[in-house]
């Protein structure tokens, strides 16, 4: 009887362990972004919590490459590659490797992303409790993610071919995740699997690229940092924030959206290859690809852009309306933009 209960006692402990673990994932959203915080409730039940879990494990990697400055470039890369062995799902240990991340998070400055990094066993202790399958395809996704940030740690955007591959690494690695959990929760047919796998690249190409582009001005002024391809565009990022260097400015930003509209078509087919079943699913990729689009309107032959004091961002209004008819505000608006073509 003892030991029953003693079992029975564990049992409690552990569940209350994994409760506290997501619940923790739960409320550190909000602190690293606002507008994850916003869509990501919106997923169905399914999803829901694998992909808040998963984009918390991508978001501890880009502290790593994005807020931890003053270290080598190779330890830079070491942390990065343990950050991701956290989450290996035949890992049997990790705490050496959990240390590390929580030591280095004492150089990252803002408080919110400092704490998501030194609760990094909380984050891996909510990520073992999904379904194993989830875990190797959160894993998979993860790994690519990494490889492809390393490589851009040194490496140059230099030609739209460069940016392509950015991009993918940074965001495609997420559509890729989130494409292969709903084919694994659900029974897609082959036919609609296949036009999934074939456009989620554009989904994440297309936020990211809005992403690149609306912060050009303070990733030059701030970060000393751009991810545009400057060498094909023909020009010089130390002057495009100058003045007299308008017109060339303006140029090259018209040629960042015509690329970034090569896209569209993509979210289109991938919306239609979305089983009906997830309703959720659909809202939230409806929602963040209606808010592109509407940020896409704002920047196209914007001067203010480089030469603006604030940020581009779409009114709370119009915000309001695509959260009111996500669906409907996408297909209105991307076919718009197919019936310029």
């Amino acid at each position: 009887m003892k030991y029953k209960a003693f079992l029975d006692f564990r049992i409690i402990e552990v569940k209350k362990m994994i409760k506290n673990s997501f619940e923790f994932c739960e409320n550190i959203l909000p602190e690293v972004s606002r507008s994850f915080a916003l869509t990501i409730p919106m997923l169905d039940d399914e999803l829901y919590r694998p992909v808040l879990i998963t984009y918390l494990m991508d978001r501890l990697l880009d502290n790593i490459e994005d807020e931890i400055n003053g270290i080598e470039l190779e330890r830079k890369k070491n942390l990065m590659d343990m950050m991701v062995e956290i989450f290996n799902p035949f890992l049997d240990t990790s705490i050496s490797l959990i240390k590390e991340i929580k030591d280095s998070s004492k150089l990252i400055e803002d408080d919110s992303l400092h704490k998501l990094s030194n609760e990094v066993d909380t984050i891996q202790k909510a990520f073992k409790n999904l379904d194993i399958n989830l875990q190797i395809i959160s894993y998979k996704w993860l790994k690519e993610m990494n490889q492809g940030m390393k490589k851009y740690l040194s490496f140059e955007v230099k030609t739209f071919k460069d940016l392509d591959e950015y991009c993918y690494y940074v965001a495609g690695t997420v559509g890729g995740f989130l494409t292969d959990t709903m084919i694994y929760l659900s029974d897609i047919d082959i036919k609609k699997q296949k036009q999934l796998k074939s456009n989620y690249i554009n989904a994440g190409l297309f936020l990211q690229k809005i992403n690149l582009v609306r912060d050009i001005r303070k990733d030059l002024k701030k970060r000393k940092k751009h991810f545009w391809p400057m060498e094909e565009l023909e020009l010089e990022p130390d002057l495009i924030l100058k003045s007299y260097y308008k017109e060339k400015a303006m140029g090259g930003l018209h040629l960042m959206i015509e690329d970034i509209k090569i896209h569209i078509a993509g979210l289109i087919s991938y919306l239609e290859a979305i089983p009906s079943k997830f309703k959720g699913y659909r809202k939230f990729f409806c929602v963040n690809n209606a808010l592109g689009l509407a940020t896409l309107e704002l920047m196209e032959d914007n001067e203010k852009l480089f030469y603006g004091k604030k940020d581009i961002k779409v009114k709370k209004i119009d915000f309001l309306k695509i959260l009111s008819l996500p669906e409907k505000t996408f297909m209105k608006k991307s076919r718009s933009y197919l019936s310029e073509v």
